[in-house]
Order: C-alpha cells, then sequence, then structure tokens
C-alpha cells in the first residue's frame, strides 16, 4: 500500500501530459487511501439474540444510561456490582463508550467512574459538547444519599476527582431522583428531590445546580430552591430552554392532591416565574409522572398521566411560554380522549415542527398493556390525521411496558419498550422491541415493533439515543448469563441492521449498482462474500472524502442488501454523484450512484 501511495504522489510531482479528468480521478482515490480509517475488532451484531456486549463483569450491572458520544456512538453509565465481595455488597458507577460500528473504545467492561466506599446508584449521563460526558449519580458514602458527579472524556479519562467525583449536593439527610440536561457550555444543569428540610416522611422540595466543565458549581453551594413549598415536590425533569437556562417540571401536592407545576431558571440561578414555580395543571384529583421537551421557541411542552376522569387515567399536555405562562387550555388537553381503564407512563419528543411525539402504557384493553402514540401540534391539537385516541405502536400478546422515545430527526420518532409478547414459551421473561412512528403516523417498520433482543432470560430497562442517521442505539439490561449485564444494540432508519439474504453461498464476491438510481430519498445496494471476513461498505464524495459508513464489520459469506439515503445521511449532500465502495478481503470495488434532490 505503500508504494501505490508513494507512486500516486510521484505522478502528481512529476510534469505529466495526464488528461485533467485522469489527474482528477487519481486525486480522488489518493484521498480515498489516505482517509480509509483502520477496520475495529468488534461490530455491532445483527443477530437479536446475540447482540453487543457492553459489561459482562461479575455480578449486576443495572440502571443504564446512555447518550450520543456525538460522532454515531454512544457513552453509556451503569451501577455495578462487580467487587461486591470486596465492597460489601454495594454498588459503584462504571462507563463504557461504543462507537458507530459497535466497538467498544475504553477498557473491557467499562471505566470506573466513582468506586469509593458505601453505594453509587442510578446515574444519569449528558453529554459535555467535546466528546465526552458528565455522569451524576445518588452516592450514600457519607450515610445519606448526596449528589455527586464526574467527567469522562472522549478517550475514558476521568476529568474532575479521580474515583471518586465531584460533590453537587452533601447536606443533611437524602438527596435523590436525579435528572440532568447539558448546559451546552461543557457543564450540566443537575436537578433532584431534596428533604434538607426535614419536614416529614416523602416531603421532598426541588433543588437544582449548574456545573461547569471544570467540576466547579456556578449557583449557590449544595444548590437553589427551585420549590420548597411546605409539601412533596416529586418527579422533576428538565430540559435546556436553548438560552442559557432551564426549564423543569414536577408534580406538587400542595394543594392536597398532585398538581403539575414548572418553573424556569436563568443561566445565573434566577428563577422567571413566581416563586416556587407556576401551575401547570391544577384540575381536581391527582396529576403526576410529567415529562418535558422543548417546543423549539424558548418554552417548552409538558405531559403528564391525570385521574381527573373517573372512569381512567388519560394523557394530558400543556405548552409554557419562555415567560412560564400557559399557551393551551387551562389544565391542559387530553391526548387520548378519555379512552376507558389507565392510560400512564407517559413520554415525549419534540416533533421539530413546534408539535410533541407522546407514547405511553396503555390498559384500554383491561387485560394487558400495549403501547400507543400520539401527536400534538403548535395549537395544542391533534396533529391533523392522528385519532384522537391515539394510535398503535404495539398490541401483541401480553405486556408492553416502560417506553422510552428519542427524535428520528425527521418530525417522527423512535420508540422502544420492553415486551413479554412471547412470556407464555420463555417462562414469562421480557425482551426488547423498537418501532418508529412518521410524522404522519405512519409505522415504516415491521407491525407491533422491530425485536431488539430476544435473547434467552429478561431483558429490561432500555435507554435509547440517536445514532445520527435517524436511527438508534438502544441500551439495556440483560440476565442471559444469570446475573444482570449491560447489552446494546443498532438500528438502522428502515428498521434493520445490514441485511443477510437467505440462500446458497455466492462463489464470487460482486457488488451490484445501487437501486434505484437515481435516488431521492433512499436507495438500497446489494453486495455478495465470497469469504467470511472484514467488510467495509462506505460513501465518498468526488474529493474522496467519507460521508457514510454503511457496513464496518466482520460478515459470513453471502448475499446482503444495505440501505442508504436516511435524512440525516442525506441532509447535508447536495445532488451529485458519490461513489460507494466495497472492500471484502481482496475484493475492491467502486460503483457510482445518484443523488437528485
Amino acid at each position: 500500500m505503500k508504494i501505490y501511495k508513494k507512486y500516486i504522489i510521484n505522478v502528481f510531482n512529476k510534469r505529466t501530459r495526464l488528461s485533467p479528468v485522469l489527474l482528477g480521478f487519481l486525486r480522488v482515490l489518493l484521498t480515498i487511501i489516505l482517509l480509509t480509517p483502520s477496520i475495529a475488532l468488534s461490530q455491532w451484531s445483527s443477530n437479536p439474540k446475540v447482540n453487543n456486549i457492553i459489561s459482562n463483569a461479575s455480578n449486576d450491572q443495572v440502571n443504564p444510561a446512555s447518550v450520543s458520544d456525538g460522532s454515531g456512538g454512544t457513552i453509556i453509565a451503569w451501577a455495578d456490582r462487580r467487587d461486591s465481595v470486596t465492597n460489601g455488597g454495594t454498588y459503584d458507577i462504571y462507563a463504557q463508550r461504543v462507537n458507530a460500528s459497535g466497538a467498544v473504545q475504553w477498557t473491557a467492561n467499562g471505566v470506573a467512574i466513582c468506586i469509593v466506599d458505601s453505594d453509587q446508584v442510578s446515574p444519569e449521563i449528558v453529554s459535555d459538547g467535546n466528546g465526552g460526558a458528565i455522569i451524576a449519580w445518588m452516592d450514600r458514602r457519607n450515610g445519606n444519599y448526596d449528589i455527586y458527579a464526574q467527567r469522562v472524556d472522549a478517550s475514558g479519562a476521568l476529568q474532575w476527582t479521580p474515583s471518586s467525583g465531584d460533590s453537587i449536593c452533601v447536606v443533611v439527610f437524602d438527596q435523590v431522583n436525579v435528572t440532568m440536561v447539558s448546559d451546552e457550555n461543557g457543564g450540566a444543569f443537575i436537578a433532584w428531590e431534596d428533604y434538607r428540610s426535614n419536614a416529614g416522611p416523602g416531603l421532598a422540595d426541588i433543588y437544582a445546580q449548574n456545573v461547569n466543565a471544570i467540576g466547579a458549581a456556578e449557583w449557590t453551594a449544595n444548590g437553589i430552591g427551585v420549590c420548597t413549598q411546605a409539601a412533596a415536590q416529586h418527579g422533576q425533569k428538565i430540559i435546556s430552554d436553548g438560552s442559557g437556562g432551564v426549564f423543569l417540571t414536577w408534580y406538587d401536592q400542595r394543594a392536597g392532591d398532585y398538581d403539575i407545576y414548572a418553573q424556569l431558571v436563568t443561566s445565573v440561578g434566577g428563577l422567571v416565574g413566581i416563586a416556587d414555580g407556576v401551575a401547570v395543571c391544577t384540575s381536581g384529583t391527582d396529576q403526576t409522572n410529567p415529562d418535558i421537551c422543548s417546543d423549539g421557541a424558548g418554552g417548552a411542552i409538558i405531559v403528564w398521566q391525570d385521574f381527573r376522569s373517573t372512569t381512567s387515567i388519560d394523557i394530558w399536555v400543556q405548552r409554557m411560554s419562555p415567560a412560564v405562562a400557559i399557551l393551551w387550555s387551562v389544565n391542559g388537553v387530553v391526548m387520548n380522549n378519555n379512552v376507558a381503564y389507565g392510560q400512564v407512563n407517559p413520554k415525549l419528543v419534540s416533533d421539530g415542527a413546534g408539535g410533541a411525539m407522546i407514547t405511553w402504557e396503555d390498559f384500554r384493553t383491561g387485560i394487558t398493556s400495549d403501547i400507543y402514540a400520539q401527536r400534538v401540534d403548535v395549537t395544542g391539537v391533534v396533529a391533523t390525521g392522528w385519532n384522537v385516541n391515539g394510535v398503535i405502536v404495539c398490541t401483541s400478546a401480553s405486556d408492553q411496558s416502560n417506553p422510552k422515545i428519542i427524535s428520528d430527526n425527521n418530525n417522527g420518532a423512535i420508540i422502544t419498550w420492553v415486551d413479554k409478547r412471547d412470556s407464555s414459551i420463555n417462562g414469562g421473561t421480557s425482551d426488547i422491541y423498537a418501532a418508529r412512528i412518521t410524522g404522519s403516523f405512519a409505522l415504516p417498520w415491521a407491525p407491533h415493533g422491530v425485536p431488539i433482543c430476544t435473547a434467552d432470560s429478561t431483558q429490561t430497562n432500555p435507554t435509547v439515543v440517536s445514532d445520527g442517521y435517524g436511527g438508534g442505539i438502544i441500551v439495556w439490561q440483560d440476565k442471559r448469563s444469570g446475573s444482570y449485564d449491560i447489552y446494546a444494540s443498532r438500528i438502522f432508519i428502515d428498521g434493520t441492521t445490514p441485511i443477510k439474504n437467505i440462500g446458497k453461498a455466492p462463489t464470487e464476491s460482486m457488488l451490484s449498482q445501487n437501486y434505484p438510481n437515481p435516488f431521492n430519498p433512499s436507495t438500497k445496494i446489494d453486495y455478495n462474500i465470497k469469504k467470511t471476513g472484514m467488510v467495509s461498505l462506505k460513501v465518498y464524495n468526488l474529493l474522496g472524502f467519507e460521508v457514510a459508513t454503511l457496513v464496518n464489520t466482520r460478515q459470513e459469506a453471502g448475499s446482503y442488501t444495505v440501505p442508504f439515503g436516511s435524512t440525516n445521511e442525506t441532509s447535508g449532500l447536495s445532488s451529485g454523484v458519490y461513489l460507494y465502495r466495497l472492500e471484502a478481503g481482496s475484493f475492491v470495488l467502486t460503483k457510482k450512484l445518484f443523488l437528485v434532490k
């Protein structure tokens, strides 16, 4: 390879009579050779009974939290009991980074984030904006639960106090239920339930802190009181307001039953709404379990489960302005039109158009829970074409629960959940499934979801982040080995991993012309692999710069079909000619494809 590089360089350095077209081609070829990265040893598995091991250290690894690494991969944190023999059975915090191709980047089974005595549990994680992450957790080293945090860079090196982290709040009594969001300046906003007032059992307040990139507190030591009403406040959720501050929401018992409140905190720790928060919904009976997303205009959309109906628990939403004023109907807008039985555990994400995509567990059959979804537009109306009762995402046998949702970056969403459809044949254990729902309520993947993990035993507690190409990386805790481990899988925007077509093994390696061609927005590429080995399929522009990695893994001999053309893959590309290049052992072939916008 070095000889070829030297030869091509000499061609450019000499005065030649080569045509400009040929010289241009040689420049492209040289750039491709120089830019092609080395192939990682471990890649994403396409088998839902295999998946990718993130950590299978001894004893339990549980409660994973994940965030994008900004390069198509993810950083994952979890609570870990691998040292339970030496530390009395308590948990520590570990983390791992996985790149876009599925290769772990740090120490096998993860980097130790905090391994001090006593329990460290319930980690939360956000990006540090520079390829690393900030991780916060509940920590019992001082006898009660406090809040600690650590920053880890892109290479897995700890940036704050080694092995123990920096204290965020260490006042008396417990601080629990950590939530956090990036401050978009290398630090993080962290919020928690706080019992420092010792007002009585279950009577928590809501506190928050801004910690900067070097681990220093920007606000009052041990946090500012977002809501310190003499009643119970629980379940706070937090998002950025896009202007250096944060929106928070929680459920609040100050009126005797639970209501929904919200507050906006500025970058310097000032409260925008009235002291102790602004009422979002104070309808009779309880409103609990809120979630929140940005409205894209400095405000927020808040969803919750609502007991105001005498026959059901329903899903309601409200939009709040940047001044923390309600923008839709007083006490909210119903998302499932008072369907019978319970609709609970709502989650939402921005639809990219001022509204939101919402998902929840739905018991309308009166027997088992299913997964439903709804879209609300910027005016607080169910989006055009959507059913006022919500649309079905999954109604397979037995229970589907614990949904998580992210944007597909195209006005739709990817939803993942815990699924028991096969519980009658697998001893009552659960699997992980996922579905994509478009902004026009289509379900382009398999009906009732795609299997992400169907391995033996129980898989639970999934989390999902965008892969940057319209798909997602899903992480969960997995008991296939007898104790809980951490596993992950990637799914493309079309609901697939690289597809192996069943049939006779090919006698020759081959790369077909993509079809359709020209294409917009998507196309597919077929290829044959004669021998099992490492396979690379990448797309380049005519200057030789890589614009997409479609395959970078070890594959068995066989025939494959790979999609290209998700919104993220082509959103930054202009119309024109591109090259796609297959490398499989000694077989190397490049073809052209045409994108038309």
